[in-house]
């Protein structure tokens, strides 16, 4: 028994440096894949979490395209067949849906934006800024389709869901009036007979820009008189 112990020796000290590399190397490759694996995870959940606003956005469009931007929910509008807008009783031929508003000027928030929450004609006065995270309602405006751009800018300036990762990030919604009349609409189509074909077009650029996602969609359509 006794020679027997003898001749376990145990490992010379190049043995267990090696065995140590061994290990290491194992641990450095596992390490790696987890974390390529939570990279890809949080790349996926940025994209969904993508697919989502921007199909919110095209859904705020198209559910309030009727909403006369600027005018009280409350007043009594009515809209004509011939497209003419009457505002309590007085026909307002400067008065805007929420596509004509969209297409005289676009929707874009970079990272950082800040948002201006006493702008508009808003029922509520701005609280102070203490570094909190304000509710999405917090400024509360006369009209719909200003409260659907207030909600715009603070989902997307004060990056709640998704994450700014570079200057190249942005998030832009523009509508196109398309006709075949160059004096009714900025973009011609002779398919198009009518007073205007309202086409959204909403971008999302993720990773500092190397991804990009993009949604077309019918926001509305005028009838020529």
């Amino acid at each position: 028994m006794k020679k027997k112990i003898k001749n376990i020796l145990g490992l010379t000290i190049l043995e267990a440096l090696m065995a140590t590399a061994v290990v290491g190397i194992g641990f450095v490759a596992i390490l790696s894949m987890v974390n390529y694996s939570v990279q890809s995870i949080d790349t996926s959940g940025e994209r969904t979490k993508a697919n989502y606003l921007v199909s919110m956005m095209a859904e705020d469009v198209i559910g309030h395209k009727n909403s006369i931007y600027g005018v009280n929910t409350n007043d009594k509008v009515v809209i004509g067949i011939d497209g003419t807008i009457t505002i309590e009783g007085v026909e307002k031929p400067d008065a805007r849906k929420f596509s004509d508003h969209l297409a005289g000027q676009d929707f874009l928030s970079r990272c950082g934006d800040k948002v201006d929450l006493a702008a508009g004609d808003a029922t509520a006065n701005a609280p102070a800024d203490d570094g909190t995270v304000k509710s999405l309602y917090e400024v509360q405006h006369v009209d719909a389709p200003s409260n659907k751009e207030e909600k715009w800018m603070r989902i997307f300036s004060e990056n709640r869901f998704l994450k700014c990762k570079g200057e190249n990030d942005f998030k832009r919604m523009k509508v196109y009036k398309i006709c075949r009349w160059p004096g009714v609409c900025p973009y011609q189509d002779p398919s198009v007979t009518d007073d205007g074909l309202y086409i959204g077009r909403v971008q999302i650029n993720l990773n500092n820009g190397k991804k990009r996602k993009f949604l077309y969609f019918q926001t509305d359509y005028k009838i020529r008189k």
